[in-house]
């Protein structure tokens, strides 16, 4: 064959493996952009066409083998010279070193026969350096068998940042918060507890529920979304440790620094807020370079949310790094108000609102059968949104020293309203239900739609707020406005990763959810909770009703129930998927909406063509296929390409009879 710039990477190697060398030979990596023309790799990674075509077809015309053969080693079960098949059959262990890799499955339907060489070529990698970690994955085989059963792949990279996140919300989150609100309430005051122990229960709850929450969806959803893999699936699962260790250093210490203005303490303090900034930088790190392995693709708005997100996330843990020295320079145990507000603002609205409107942008459209939102209005919303966010920090910082900027905080809070009320117009939400036609459980939606009507009733309330201030020139109450800030962090942001999470986790997993009626009693339970905290608190504190102190101590108890409620749901719906790993796959006789997309096409390879032509033309991509495929089935796919569902299932039952 002859190889043009316009051939695939994909079609070179499996017309001659050989070839591995070549991409090796020029620092590119040929299993990651199998897709992609041989031009658009070189001209990504600075390769020089013409000398790379030339070796390229030199190799063609004269196929050898990939490597000189490496015999085995004493004390070794796995080296070079075995092939791919050979090894995975012996050792079935080593399977998930592949899967980390991102090409077990596609090494098993083109290359099974070929050695271990090639594949460490065409992930350019030093061969001895991958058959290290197929020998570490055989000699830790019994250690592995006995641990929880999930591996570190890039398929579920996210379940362990979402099993912490849990964690720390049923932690030192929601049950820590619960604790607290009904020592208030049984106090009948907002009083009696060190201001550090609320910080401390704020900060693990932006970085511990909501952070690690988001980084892990993230790794899980955006490659998909981008058409790609992640970037360093290795690196991406450990950037859980130093997060996790930073948040539980800073509330330790936060709660240690009671005691005593102890230097041991600050230094631990301080500690953990840097782990914090180097877990979130390598996070951003990965994300990019995960975006940009894929050149082919446009530009679309949902992006930019997410990456303004991430600023924002960072920019306030560098924020926060700085505060912690300043505070234990000063000898201090608690945050200045000149840094507190605009960081709660940058935590909420920059951060966690921002990446979630993001999701929102890309995944309402299919999850809640909508048309897709405008874009020039998405983008105007984003712009607004982003503009506002910079003028409120800078105006509650410099507010009170120049009277100017208090017109400047108006202005903000006028352009936050005016951004939210525009991309829920842009949404659309009053056509719900136009293309929802057999899409399966739809639990989901109320968590989706409840967030935004808790959302929606939090902005109108602050720009109340926002103008009441101007014109009277004093702040609301702290229970008034703390209601107003629980209102979007548990009635918005919660429910919000709620609804994604029941959605994305199971079809994640190829699975269906463990329990939908605990889904719909965590659904009545945290919006209850909610309603109590966001009316007791104001009315109990401002306008002397003292009765309704017990019902906002219990509101809190009954949010962690949710929660708890929430991740035993999920914990036990991972627990299928182990247990359906550890059995074989069920057999699929009838195609439903239900029916898994890639589960289907594996079984049925004629259903494949059925798909395509039914305008599913990128499952004929193997990386898409081996990715996307598996986290969507039949009744979800329809929504995307808005094909008839009823004579799909009619044409592919027929098929795979």
């Amino acid at each position: 064959m002859k190889v043009t710039k316009d051939s695939k990477v994909l079609d070179i190697l499996k017309g001659c493996p050989a070839t591995v060398k070549v991409f090796h030979k020029f620092h590119l990596y040929p299993f990651r952009d199998l897709d992609s023309d041989l031009g658009a790799v070189a001209s990504k990674d600075g390769a020089e066409l013409e000398a790379l075509l030339r070796e390229i077809n030199v190799a063609v015309a004269s196929p050898a083998g990939t490597d000189k053969a490496v015999g085995a080693v004493p004390g070794r079960w796995v080296h070079q010279n075995m092939s791919l098949r050979l090894v995975t059959t012996r050792y079935p262990e080593t399977r998930k070193v592949f899967g980390r890799y991102k090409i077990l499955e596609l090494a098993e339907e083109h290359w099974p026969d070929e050695k271990i060489t090639f594949f460490a070529m065409g992930l350019h990698l030093w061969p001895d350096r991958l058959v290290d970690e197929l020998n570490e994955a055989v000699e830790g085989s019994d250690v592995l068998e006995a641990g929880q059963g999930i591996s570190s792949g890039p398929e579920d990279i996210h379940v362990k940042f979402i099993k912490v996140s849990i964690l720390f919300a049923l932690t030192t989150g929601c049950l820590y918060g619960a604790g607290i609100l009904f020592y208030f309430g049984m106090n009948g005051a907002l009083a009696g507890v060190p201001r550090a122990m609320l910080e401390a229960h704020g900060h693990t709850q932006v970085y511990g529920w909501v952070g690690l929450f988001i980084m892990g969806i993230s790794y899980f959803a955006l490659p998909r979304f981008w058409g790609t893999s992640l970037h360093n699936a290795f690196i991406a699962a450990k950037t859980l440790i130093p997060m996790t260790i930073g948040i539980v250093l800073v509330f330790l210490s936060r709660h240690l620094l009671l005691i005593g203005n102890y230097t041991p303490f600050w230094v631990m303090a301080v500690a953990g807020s840097i782990m914090e900034v180097l877990a979130i930088c390598l996070f951003i790190y990965l994300m990019a370079k995960t975006y940009r392995s894929n050149t082919a693709r446009k530009f679309e708005v949902y992006e930019a949310y997410f990456f303004a997100g991430y600023t924002w996330f960072l920019i306030q843990a560098l924020v926060f790094v700085g505060t912690l020295a300043y505070m234990a320079y000063n000898g201090l145990n608690t945050i200045p108000h000149l840094t507190e507000q605009p960081m709660l603002h940058m935590q909420i609205m920059g951060f966690a609102c921002m990446v979630i409107l993001g999701i929102l942008t890309k995944t309402l459209p299919v999850f809640l059968g909508i048309k897709e939102p405008r874009k020039d209005i998405n983008l105007y919303a984003f712009l607004l949104l982003n503009a506002s966010i910079l003028l409120r920090v800078v105006s509650l910082v410099l507010g009170e020293t120049y009277p100017l900027f208090q017109t400047v905080f108006l202005a903000a809070g006028c352009l936050e309203s005016l951004a939210v009320l525009l991309f829920f117009y842009n949404l659309r939400l009053h056509r719900i239900g136009e293309i929802e036609s057999g899409v399966p459980r739809k639990e989901f939606r109320k968590f989706i739609k409840a967030a935004l009507v808790w959302f929606l009733a939090a902005e109108l309330a602050l720009l109340y707020f926002n103008i009441s201030q101007y014109y009277t020139g004093t702040e609301v109450s702290y229970a008034l406005f703390g209601a107003y800030r629980h209102a979007i962090f548990v009635g918005f942001i919660t429910l919000m990763i709620l609804g994604c999470a029941s959605k994305m986790i199971p079809m994640s997993l190829g699975i269906q959810l463990y329990s939908y009626r605990a889904l719909l009693w965590t659904f009545v339970l945290l919006n209850l909770g909610t309603l109590l905290r966001v009316t007791c608190q104001p009315l109990a504190t401002d306008y002397n009703m003292t009765a309704l102190f017990l019902p906002m101590g219990l509101s809190g108890f009954l949010e962690a129930g949710a929660i708890f409620l929430f991740g035993y749901n999920i914990w036990k719906t991972i627990g299928q998927k182990q247990t359906q790993q550890q059995g074989t796959a069920e057999r699929i006789t009838v195609v439903t909406p239900d029916t898994n997309v890639y589960h289907l096409v594996k079984q049925h390879p004629q259903a494949l063509d059925v798909l395509v032509n039914h305008g599913f033309k990128q499952l004929k991509n193997p990386v898409l296929l081996n990715t996307v495929a598996r986290t969507v089935n039949i009744g979800t796919a329809v929504t995307m390409h808005s094909t008839d569902l009823g004579s799909l299932l009619k044409e592919l039952n027929e098929a795979i009879k």
